[in-house]
């Protein structure tokens, strides 16, 4: 379904100049090659400078598009480049929970949003999806604080 209010954001928003600006626009528009072929100059980019951090973030955000074109084994494979770039890119370790938890590993995915929240421990996501996986193994009140958690953070985040 069209989505006027994704057209009229895009029109209102200047047109981003470096290339990990240009791949969060095209994957907020759903424009999922293009946000692929800019991720990819911004590795380039990072890898040029030499900064490990934007490296991380380049190949994590790769794998969510990779994600989104259904190409889930290259989305890991980009995951853990992420993580071997730099070991403490919490977003890779909640996006590779977030597959365990899809794919029923639940007790994995834990593992990797407890590692997340060791680095990162404000990761609204992380928070929100381990809320969901403790859900699924039956510690509701477990399940209830990380949930809560998440939607402070978020709160904070919006403020």
């Amino acid at each position: 379904m069209f989505d006027v209010r994704r057209l009229f954001a895009a029109r209102r928003r200047p047109e981003p100049t470096m290339a990990y600006e240009r791949g969060v626009a095209a994957f907020d528009d759903g424009r999922f090659e293009e946000a692929l072929e800019a991720f990819g100059a911004a590795l380039v980019d990072a890898t040029t400078a030499g900064d490990v951090r934007d490296v991380a973030a380049a190949l994590n955000k790769r794998g969510v598009v990779l994600v989104a074109l259904g190409r889930r084994d290259d989305a890991v494979e980009a995951f853990c480049a992420a993580l071997l770039s730099d070991e403490r890119c919490a977003p890779a370790l909640v996006n590779i929970g977030n597959l365990l938890l899809e794919d029923g590993h639940v007790l994995d995915a834990v593992d990797y949003y407890d590692s997340a929240l060791r680095i990162d421990d404000g990761n609204a996501a992380a928070h929100g999806n381990l809320g969901v996986a403790l859900r699924r193994l039956g510690r509701g009140v477990e399940s209830v604080r990380a949930l809560k958690r998440a939607a402070r953070l978020s709160m904070r985040r919006r403020s």
